[in-house]
């Protein structure tokens, strides 16, 4: 018998009444930023549980495993960067002013670089998991890749495969946030527009 089904509650179960959606919500957004803040090895459940304020038990409730939370945390933060960006780059105004707004977001937010991260998790993930997480990010390159076509259609932006520009402006945005990178510059605002200004140079079609 699936122990989800069991009649008594089994050690790490919540009480019956208790939101354990919102239980779950609250592990998976802690979970997703403290490993993008640390990387995936330093993190621990016990880490993760106490910042929840719940007991590890509870962790194993919900995820079978460290990589199992983990997929499902970075997968939703992805989802949930996807759609930040997407409703940012529908908003109106120049793309020069759009791209500032992806990126400011962007850089307000703590974490270590992606690509890092996940070549540090790998070694733990089976295949099933790193489809999964891989899925979640290429939704921000479509994205960023759609917007960039609209604007090629337009004649602002010089034919390009909107992809490679959308993976272009991503990676300009994990060097922004190095952090000797960041000390250099007074604001986060001030860095978006050099960096925006830097891709565009790039990618504005000549008049």
């Amino acid at each position: 018998m699936n122990p989800k089904q069991r009649t008594s509650r089994s050690p790490g179960r919540p009480k019956a009444g208790s939101d354990q959606a919102s239980t779950q919500s609250k592990i998976l957004m802690t979970a997703s930023k403290l490993f993008m803040e640390h990387g995936y090895e330093p993190v621990s459940l016990q880490q993760i549980a106490s910042q929840c304020q719940v007991t590890k038990a509870s962790i194993y409730y919900h995820f079978s495993s460290k990589p199992e939370l983990f997929t499902t945390a970075i997968a939703r933060m992805m989802a949930m960067a996807m759609q930040q960006t997407a409703r940012r780059l529908d908003e109106p105004g120049s793309l020069r002013q759009r791209l500032e707004n992806v990126a400011e977001v962007k850089m307000e937010q703590s974490h270590i670089d992606t690509e890092t991260m996940m070549r540090e998790a790998e070694t733990y993930l089976n295949e099933e998991q790193l489809t999964q997480i891989r899925a979640a990010e290429i939704q921000i390159y479509e994205v960023l890749a759609v917007h960039f076509q609209l604007e090629m259609d337009h004649g602002y932006l010089r034919p390009a495969n909107p992809m490679l520009l959308a993976h272009a402006f991503t990676s300009l945005l994990m060097l922004a946030n190095r952090e000797d990178v960041r000390n250099m510059h007074a604001s986060i605002a001030e860095l978006a527009q050099q960096l925006v200004g830097l891709f565009l140079d790039g990618a504005v079609q000549e008049n």
